[in-house]
């Protein structure tokens, strides 16, 4: 999605903030570590490493410092993931 497609502001957040993506780990980050517990075997824990580099992206907004999904649902502080404005 680009920012011209997008609200102002998700739902009770604040205006005056950025569109962006921010990555979390979803359907394909555990696809991902059940096929690298499969090649290295699970009991490896090689699988959870997956984690540390998530694959999935979602639309979210950044504004004084906090990121809010699309829904007005504050997901994290600014310092806990990596957002990337559009």
């Amino acid at each position: 999605a680009k920012q011209g497609n997008m609200p102002r502001a998700p739902p009770g957040a604040p205006e005056g903030g950025q569109w962006g993506s921010v990555k979390y780990g979803g359907d394909k980050t555990a696809c991902l570590c059940v096929v690298l517990c499969l090649l290295t075997g699970i009991f490896s824990g090689c699988g959870f490493c997956a984690y540390l580099c998530p694959q999935d992206e979602k639309d979210a907004y950044k504004v004084k410092g906090q990121i809010y999904d699309v829904h007005g649902k504050k997901i994290a502080r600014a310092s806990e993931v990596e957002f990337h404005p559009y």
